[in-house]
């Protein structure tokens, strides 16, 4: 937790130039901690603040910045600082940076660098954005099968400070083919004579390096793992995805899917991981607009069908004043059927070959919320406003046919949309609730005519 108190001091020892303090006061800080803390500095105090941070915690520090400000500082940091940034940055985290980056910047940071630095960076970038290899490490640790738990506690004790974690190491052949993982725990637990090959687990959960993130990250949730080993083509292991960074991937995924679903329409991580205080005022209105517009257009078609029916209006007056309610609950159920089938596409609970057991499920759902809140239209426009039954008819089966309606479309549109191979959550609320309104009046106004036709033959 940030402390305010100490805000103004520093402010102080930076302006004042005080390195000696400065340094001081931060060595008794972790790097999570010193990252939230520079969260409320301007980007020179920041600079200053990183300047005398001694290398390996200025690299764990920047690692817990967020993405746009490590961007920001990586431009105006020198180049030699940058590089020293990267060395002690954890593997995956220094690519997703350099990511971002433009290429000769990325190309005169690695220049300062050892060579199998610049090879491991330049090899996590040569990955597709979006997969395994784009968000895994390759700083993990391997052992050989055949050595003995003592040799091997002795030698993850040696490459420990190297290592993204030591936890799980992974049983591998000269061929780097996976056989197997062991925990730290099970290697303490056992003989020390006894050999890694002896206790280590053969059930092994791979992902491949041109894997979906999603997908991966995934894997990880579901078999409740601290790592997934990632192979490539040749199934030869080459990093490992772990669980932070696959909660960071599900984080940005679930926010890509709330933008698209609000129809704002996240376009990638750095918008989805950027602030909401950092994001400009210009970027938001174009973000909305260009949901805004076409569904601005499109509810036009409303106004068109109120245009239409008129006529009816003006023989049952009373009719229009339920048209708020009608749309609303269209909207509204097919809204919540549109979010329930996307949470169930990203979970995996269905995918297009439910669609049948999915249309059938959603059309009795329907059914039942029509026949129940038709009831209470029913009454609330008989008993409440007086309406003749036949009238107080039409409120109710409206609301009975519209529930259906919204909830077959709300389900299909994103099962089907995943078929076409376009994001569910692109398929957003605003744009259903908009399809829903207008054919929500069809049926509406049409039902309203066929009792009008029935009164007036009677």
């Amino acid at each position: 937790m940030r402390n305010p108190l100490l805000i103004p001091d520093l402010r102080e020892i930076i302006r004042d130039g005080q390195a000696d303090a400065l340094a001081e006061f931060f060595a008794e800080y972790s790097a999570p901690r010193i990252a939230e803390m520079m969260e409320d500095f301007e980007p020179a105090e920041q600079r200053a603040i990183l300047e005398q941070i001694e290398p390996q915690l200025r690299g764990e520090v920047f690692s817990y910045l967020d993405l746009d400000n490590q961007v920001h500082l990586a431009e105006t940091l020198p180049t030699v600082m940058m590089a020293s940034v990267l060395q002690w940055m954890p593997h995956d985290d220094r690519a997703r940076l350099a990511y971002q980056l433009e290429e000769e910047q990325v190309d005169q940071i690695l220049r300062g660098l050892a060579q199998a630095e610049r090879e491991d960076i330049r090899r996590l970038l040569s990955y597709e954005p979006g997969t395994a290899g784009a968000v895994m490490t390759t700083d993990y640790a391997a052992l050989p099968p055949h050595i003995t738990v003592r040799e091997a506690i002795a030698r993850l004790r040696q490459e420990a400070p190297d290592k993204e974690t030591i936890d799980y190491a992974y049983v591998i052949d000269p061929h780097r083919k996976v056989l197997g993982v062991v925990s730290l725990k099970q290697m303490i637990l056992a003989r020390p004579a006894a050999r890694i090959e002896e206790i280590m687990n053969r059930d092994i959960i791979l992902g491949r390096v041109d894997e979906d993130q999603e997908d991966v990250a995934r894997k990880i949730e579901r078999y409740d793992l601290y790592a997934l080993p990632i192979v490539d083509d040749g199934d030869h292991m080459v990093g490992i995805v772990t669980h932070d960074d696959a909660m960071d991937i599900l984080r940005q995924e679930a926010g890509e899917t709330l933008l698209a679903f609000g129809g704002v329409g996240a376009q990638g991580a750095d918008q989805v991981d950027s602030d909401y205080w950092r994001t400009g005022i210009g970027s938001s209105v174009r973000r909305r607009l260009t949901w805004l517009l076409p569904l601005f257009l499109s509810g036009t078609l409303t106004g068109w069908v109120l245009e239409s029916f008129e006529w009816v209006d003006k023989i049952v007056p009373s009719l229009a004043i339920f048209v708020p309610l009608l749309i609303g609950t269209g909207g509204n159920a097919g809204s919540q059927a549109v979010g329930t089938i996307i949470r169930a596409l990203a979970l995996g609970e269905v995918q297009f070959s439910d669609a049948l057991r999915v249309l059938a499920r959603e059309w009795l759902t329907g059914l039942l919320l029509g026949i129940l809140l038709g009831f209470l239209g029913f009454l609330f426009a008989w008993l409440g406003l007086g309406m003749p039954p036949r009238f107080a008819l039409v409120i109710s089966l409206t609301i009975l046919g519209i529930c259906v309606w919204a909830n077959v479309v709300g389900s299909m549109v994103p099962l089907v949309a995943t078929k076409l191979g376009i994001d569910p959550a692109v398929v957003s609320a605003p744009l259903i609730s908009t399809l829903v309104d207008v054919t929500g009046l069809f049926i509406y106004y049409s039902i309203a005519i066929l009792i009008l036709v029935s009164v007036l033959r009677d």
